[in-house]
């Protein structure tokens, strides 16, 4: 499997929505996951990671930026995969790690419903938004570097000891 990098709005982000359109045109009404990931995919003002399979087809995708004002974080806007449970959400996760860790940067995601069990499952610590009432996962930037480097576990694996 290959990760792409894209940054913000291009001919290849372009081709990119194209193909999501023809090979995610039976599920994209349906799975919720390929939804977030069109959406990952159609957001121009987000860099974007997109997860491809050896034969080519498009597996997921994620966008992310930074905030103004917030230049110590990445934000995960949209992550979306087609299937559950694959490793394809975690893969992009790790790969935003890695460029939050080359930043010295730390990431920060939104608890959507399909987002939450995968953050919790990466080991994102669960807090409440500076200046906000609102929650989010969040790595440290050395967190980021720990999961990037495969260093990270789980929150339930490292609570069983």
């Amino acid at each position: 499997m290959t990760i792409k990098f894209i940054c913000g709005d291009s001919k290849e982000r372009e081709a990119i929505l194209e193909r999501a359109n023809r090979e995610w045109a039976e599920i994209i009404h349906s799975s919720s996951g390929a939804s977030y990931a069109w959406d990952a995919i159609a957001d121009a003002n987000e860099d974007l990671l997109v997860l491809e399979a050896p034969d080519g087809k498009l597996l997921g995708a994620l966008s992310f930026c930074t905030r103004y004002g917030d230049e110590k974080n990445i934000y995960v806007s949209r992550i979306g995969v087609i299937r559950e449970r694959c490793g394809y959400g975690q893969r992009l996760m790790r790969e935003v790690a890695k460029i939050a860790a080359d930043k010295g940067q730390g990431v920060v995601a939104l608890p959507t419903a399909e987002g939450q069990r995968l953050f919790c499952r990466i080991g994102m610590r669960f807090r409440q938004r500076a200046g906000s009432h609102e929650p989010e996962y969040a790595f440290t930037p050395n967190e980021a570097r720990r999961f990037a480097e495969g260093r990270q576990m789980s929150r339930a694996l490292s609570s069983q000891g």
